[in-house]
């Protein structure tokens, strides 16, 4: 709420706009805020009891770090970004290598390994040099002399930030570059790709080519471009064989020790990807689950607790923007955020040197708020997915936080020491520069702080830097046999430099060493890097992949699988046991891969699945039921009848019309009543709506079932068949039974399936006086059916039907025909423009009807570009008082559908949290203007059937021939691209403007002060 101080404020700034150009900000009113000196800063921080963080290197040694690997003799390569955020240019980003000398865990010197590089950002060691990630490039780096300083300096890969094949230096956004290079237990680097997506594609240079003959590789195969829009990417890093993985987070990527992914955003701190969908089959229309979930039991969003101010430039700037004398979405508000704006950095610890309880947590950075944050990952009831949570003692702290605004943590390392060290950027601002006004900028040292940057390490509380640190020598001249021993040390570093080291070397020598630590006691992480390194040196025979089918834990199974796979060594027998194998993990490894099974025992396999679950093994399982549908039928039919119901679309979808025939013919047969309704409604979900079915006798074996089921549903595939009219399925007989809700829920899902002429006047009837559920089914196959006459019956409902207006709004709005009863539906006075929101409004006059142009103009008028008028004319809103409970029916109408805040809401937009937070002239400006700044991860792409069907929403995700859209409500569409006239990002907010209509300024102060409430 606005104090009366702040209204004058705002007034007279709003009069200042009217007499004078963008104003320039007085010195006096944006104080600077000091640096604090490396051996001071440690006292701005306040840490978890038992921790401190002590200074490992610091400024002149190391500057503007952004991220850090250490190779096997401990040093560290720090990739330096002195040129972030608006000097990409200058190309000032450099590669140091610090060195402790003395082995006191204080780095003591350093070198300039590498200089002249643009928005560096990732770093991986290999072979003596290092791989280094900086937009649009991957360079290898190495000093073969030994003056400190990389002779070898050659770009590897290229053609990241590059959809169209192209890069545009300016359009690269400095918060959405490739990060987070990783070591996986595949002997693979993988990286995350960012918003920045590319076609990326090998270098074709003679260092290129010589590196590939002494991999054996033919140099003239140059693969073609990989897209990466919506994925992550791995490469080996002796072959330079790159491809993409799922993923799909924005800075920071991270493995725990058993291979589990996880990534993380701005506004969605912990995200786990719980699959790999590269290679899984799919049919079109039949998308894939989605492999990336938000785990975090405290929301996407969830609340910080910073100690460190705001800045004055930052609270300034609100003012500015409220009052329409800048441009830009307004931040700040001077408050402290409160919640995650600016997530980065995820990783799992993995060393050695914690206590249990912490050793395994996973830490997140909010550089904006100056802190670390952490939680504890726990397994959901499927076994697959985990859940973050914080530590009890934690609840209302972080595992660090700093008064220092300065303090900016970037990202962390699993060091040889066995700690977490911290990347600290060190920089006076954090911000994107196009958000910054010129009046405010001047004043600003972008740069400041370019020249300083901190590493440190989260030590427990008793640990011995130097002991630690004495550990790590001789790594890097150890033998074969002694690097095969560290594959199961404690510490993630010394495995994954000992796997990296062991795939440089491929000497044979380590063959029989890690055979033999397949059959030890040792870290079960230890036996997978000796399972993956046994198999890119050639040597993994049946009789070991058997020996890990066997093993006691689970991760080792899972393993064997993916790698019996790989190299075609899979067995009928083995694989049913591993379907069976009471761990979800091994699973759904089998569940992965189950099309490349034998054709001759598929069956049985996916059948096997489909009975074990959980669901997503299922999901990933059906697929592979390709050409064998009939026996999985039969299989599931005694075992498992509830599983026909999923394998029934998938039957539909594929259209094979004698294995059709067949099951429709058994329908009659199968109990209870309920799931014949449910398989019958499944079969014709899957079908396309212009694939009629032709099938010889069908109609007049089923006749027997519909007359006696007339009294729930008919079925619109009877319909289709091209016989002589089937008797008993006449709408005049059909009678919803209320006494059995399952059947009766069954027989509305099968009207979307029906004779129109019958079926719409059932449905409607069925929107109102009606429980949920029954009118949530109605609506769900309304929205199925097509054509003139649909379209006339439910625009002649909206003048009745009362709640479900706005989704059969929704449901016309999509189609040409759609739109035309809705055209005629407003000259009759069934429905007003008032009951058509923004995104309805926006959209009628966005999408042509043949002939009724001057019609959409008469009831919607044409769209205002005029935002800053929108925002003079609702400034007044902060000053009044909201009344919260009012502004939360105002959220349920307007905001809810895309929107959550506190658990209630659907997360199709940013997670309100973190935006309200910011108080509410930052909310103003953005439910008025959300088209100023908008993320590449919220833009609504526009998807357009070759029929006219038009669908928007956020890119959910591809996979195979599907394109998925997400939309208002948290519903999902699936598209198939063969079915596509066109697919084009709109660049634009899926939020619409015109939001303001129907609110007044009190409305709107309402519902600003539900969504700034506590």
């Amino acid at each position: 709420m606005s104090s009366p101080c702040s209204r004058v404020t705002f007034a007279a700034l709003v009069s200042a706009r009217l007499l004078a150009a963008e104003p320039v900000a007085d010195v006096a009113q944006m104080p600077r805020v000091p640096a604090t000196p490396p051996h001071l800063a440690a006292a701005t921080f306040t840490t978890r009891p038992g921790f401190s963080a002590r200074l490992a290197a610091s400024e002149p040694l190391v500057q503007s770090p952004v991220a850090m690997a250490f190779d096997e003799a401990g040093a560290a390569f720090v990739v330096e970004m002195r040129d972030y955020s608006e000097r990409r240019s200058e190309r000032l980003g450099r590669i140091r290598r610090l060195r402790d000398t003395d082995l006191d865990g204080t780095m003591d010197v350093a070198e300039i390994l590498a200089d002249d590089l643009p928005w560096p950002t990732a770093i991986a060691c290999w072979d003596g040099g290092v791989f280094v990630g900086a937009t649009p490039d991957i360079w290898y780096l190495k000093d073969t002399d030994g003056d400190g300083r990389a002779d070898v300096r050659e770009i590897v890969f290229t053609g990241f930030g590059a959809d169209d094949g192209a890069v545009n230096p300016k359009k690269l956004n400095v918060q959405a570059l490739l990060n987070s290079f990783q070591w996986g237990a595949d002997q693979r680097i993988h990286g995350a790709t960012s918003m920045s997506s590319g076609r990326v594609r090998r270098a074709d240079t003679p260092f290129v080519r010589a590196w590939l003959e002494r991999a054996g590789i033919k140099a003239s195969n140059m693969p073609a471009a990989v897209s990466l829009r919506g994925r992550d990417f791995a490469f080996d890093p002796r072959t330079l064989e790159l491809g993409p993985v799922s993923g799909g987070g924005q800075h920071g990527m991270t493995f725990d020790d058993s291979g589990r992914k996880f990534v993380c955003s701005n506004s969605d701190h912990l995200q786990q990807i719980v699959y790999e969908d590269l290679g899984v089959d799919t049919e079109p229309g039949q998308p894939l689950p989605s492999t990336r979930l938000s785990i975090a039991a405290d929301g996407p969003s969830a609340p910080v607790f910073r100690r460190s101010p705001d800045e004055p430039w930052r609270v300034l700037r609100t003012r500015w923007r409220v009052a329409g004398l800048v441009e830009g979405p307004v931040e700040g508000g001077g408050r402290p955020s409160g919640y995650f704006t600016g997530a980065t950095g995820v990783t799992v610890h993995r060393g050695d040197a914690y206590p249990p309880g912490i050793a395994g947590s996973v830490f997140i950075a909010d550089c904006g708020s100056n802190l670390i944050h952490r939680k504890r990952l726990h397994p959901q009831p499927d076994g697959l997915v985990l859940i973050g949570e914080r530590a009890a003692d934690e609840s209302q702290s972080e595992f660090l936080a700093s008064t220092d605004n300065w303090f900016r943590p970037v990202q962390f390392v699993n060091a040889p020491d066995g700690c977490l060290w911290v990347v600290d950027m060190y920089r006076e601002t954090i911000e994107h520069p196009w958000s910054l006004p010129d009046g405010i900028k001047r004043h600003l040292d972008l740069n400041s702080g370019f020249d300083r940057g901190r590493l440190w390490r989260l030590e427990p509380d008793g640990f011995d830097r130097v002991a630690a640190t004495r550990r790590i020598r001789g790594l890097a001249t150890a033998s074969t046999e002694e690097l095969v021993r560290l594959l199961g040390h404690p510490n993630a570093w010394h495995r994954d430099t000992a796997a990296r080291l062991l795939h440089t070397r491929r000497d044979p020598a380590a063959r029989q060493p890690m055979e033999r630590l397949l059959g030890s006691a040792n870290l079960p992480v230890g036996r997978v890097l000796a399972l993956h390194r046994l198999n890119n040196g050639g040597w993994l025979m049946p009789a070991l992949l058997n020996r890990a089918f066997k093993d006691a834990h689970a991760d080792v199974r899972a393993a064997a699988v993916e790698l019996a796979f790989r190299m075609g060594l899979t067995s009928h027998k083995t694989l049913l046991e591993l379907a069976r194998d009471p761990a979800p993990i091994v699973r759904l490894a089998v569940a992965r891969h189950a099309s490349q099974s034998s054709p001759a025992s598929r069956a049985e396999l996916v059948s096997t699945l489909l009975q074990q679950g959980p669901d997503l093994v299922r999901d990933l399982a059906l697929p592979a039921t390709r050409g064998m549908e009939r026996d999985v039928w039969n299989t599931l039919r005694r075992s498992s009848p509830d599983q026909l119901v999923a394998l029934a679309r998938r039957i539909g979808a594929r259209h094979d019309t004698a294995v059709l025939d067949a099951i429709l013919s058994e329908i009659p047969t199968i109990s209870p009543r309920s799931r014949q309704f449910s398989i019958a409604a499944a079969l014709g979900d899957g079908l396309a709506p212009d694939q009629p079915l032709r099938l010889a006798d069908t109609g007049h074996r089923l006749a027997s079932l519909w007359a006696e089921a007339a009294r729930y549903a008919t079925n619109r595939a009877l319909s289709r068949i091209r016989t002589a009219a089937v008797p008993g399925v006449a709408a005049a007989s059909i009678d919803l039974n209320p006494d059995d809700p399952a059947a009766r829920l069954a027989a509305l899902r099968l009207l979307a399936h029906a004779n129109e002429a019958d079926a719409l006047p059932l449905l409607i009837g069925r929107l109102h006086s009606e429980p949920d559920d029954i009118r949530e089914a109605a609506l769900e196959a309304l929205a199925r059916l097509r054509g003139p006459a649909w379209a006339n019956a439910v625009a002649g409902a909206l003048s009745t039907a009362g709640t479900p207006r706005g989704r059969l709004l929704r449901q016309l709005i999509r189609r040409p025909e759609g739109r035309v009863a809705l055209l005629d539906a407003l000259d009759r006075d069934w429905v007003r423009p008032a009951d058509f929101d923004a995104d309805l409004v926006r959209t009628m006059r966005a999408s042509p009807v043949a002939g009724r142009a001057a019609d959409i103009r008469r009831w919607f008028g044409e769209a205002s570009s005029d935002r800053r008028g929108v925002i003079d004319r609702f400034l007044p809103t902060l000053g009044l008082r909201g009344d919260a409970g009012r502004g939360a029916r105002q959220f349920e109408q307007r905001c809810a559908a895309c929107h959550r805040l506190r658990n209630l809401g659907n997360a199709l937009g940013p997670d309100l949290a973190s935006v309200a937070s910011n108080g509410p002239e930052k909310l103003l400006v953005g439910i008025l203007d959300p088209n100023r700044e908008v993320s590449p991860n919220f833009t609504a792409w526009r998807a357009v059937t070759r029929d006219g069907e038009e669908t928007t929403g956020i890119l959910a995700r591809e996979d195979g021939g599907n394109v998925v859209l997400r939309q208002a409500g948290g519903v999902e569409v699936a598209l198939a691209r063969s079915a596509l006239r066109s697919l084009e990002n709109t660049g634009r907010s899926l939020m619409p403007e015109g939001l303001e209509e129907g609110l007044d300024p009190q409305s709107l102060a309402d519902l600003l002060a539900h969504l700034s409430a506590p």
